[in-house]
């Protein structure tokens, strides 16, 4: 069975080096963790579907109708249940209501987590993973250590949200261009690169990706009528 997972994948190389090296430091430090790792926020999983068509065209229309998301990097955080090191993430409401929407509508053909299904900001717990399944000696020692560094204060703007299967991309969704992207047009420098240019277009003022949104709708409510137009007149020539 396939494994699904959606996330927000840092796209500020100044916040996403930030946080690699952390965990790169960490990880030589106590000799834990992975020697690759994408610095990212999981929203949701990982789950599993056997209607892949589905939530793929779910997580576009949700996408498509979410207003330009932000959140703030706040600190450290643990998890002493099991044993998790993190970079808090103070989640807006907009980011936490687009993640129980996905939620709502993904939980009626596929089988999520639990701690998906909660719905308050605090209970579920915004964060991007630092180092996981660690020894209690291990965690003991990174705490003392993350005590002793900067905490991490930033705000990123949220330029995409991925679809992944299997721990790969298969499908993210650019709410600069307010489109949905395969995986080869995600990994795609050239597009990333002019995403990042309309990104600071936004960030300066001069941009509204947020006003692709009433357009799409009316286009979409256009075809509709249009289609009824057609069937009316077919119905009449008869």
């Amino acid at each position: 069975m396939e494994n699904y997972f959606i996330e927000f994948r840092f796209q500020s190389k100044k916040i996403r080096s930030y946080l690699k090296e952390t965990i790169y430091g960490i990880n030589r430090r106590f000799k834990v963790g992975k020697r690759k790792h994408i610095p990212h926020i999981t929203l949701i999983g990982p789950f599993i579907t056997t209607n892949e068509r589905r939530l793929i065209a779910d997580f576009s229309r949700v996408c498509s109708e979410t207003k330009v998301m932000k959140f703030r990097g706040e600190g450290f955080g643990t998890f002493n249940s099991n044993r998790v090191v993190y970079v808090n993430i103070g989640a807006t409401d907009r980011l936490n209501e687009f993640r129980i929407r996905l939620v709502e509508l993904l939980r009626t053909y596929c089988k999520l987590q639990q701690q998906d299904k909660r719905k308050d900001i605090d209970k579920f717990g915004y964060h991007s993973t630092l180092a996981m399944n660690l020894s209690q000696k291990e965690f003991d020692l990174i705490k003392k250590h993350i005590k002793n560094k900067a905490p991490p204060n930033f705000t990123q703007i949220i330029m995409r949200i991925t679809l992944l299967r299997n721990s790969k991309i298969l499908r993210e969704y650019d709410f600069m261009f307010r489109k949905l992207l395969d995986r080869r047009h995600a990994l795609n420098k050239h597009i990333l690169m002019n995403s990042k240019k309309r990104l600071r277009q936004f960030m300066a003022g001069h941009y509204n990706p947020d006003g692709l949104i009433k357009r799409s709708f009316e286009k979409r409510r256009e075809t509709i009528w249009d289609k009824i137009k057609s069937l009316f007149m077919k119905n009449g020539n008869r």
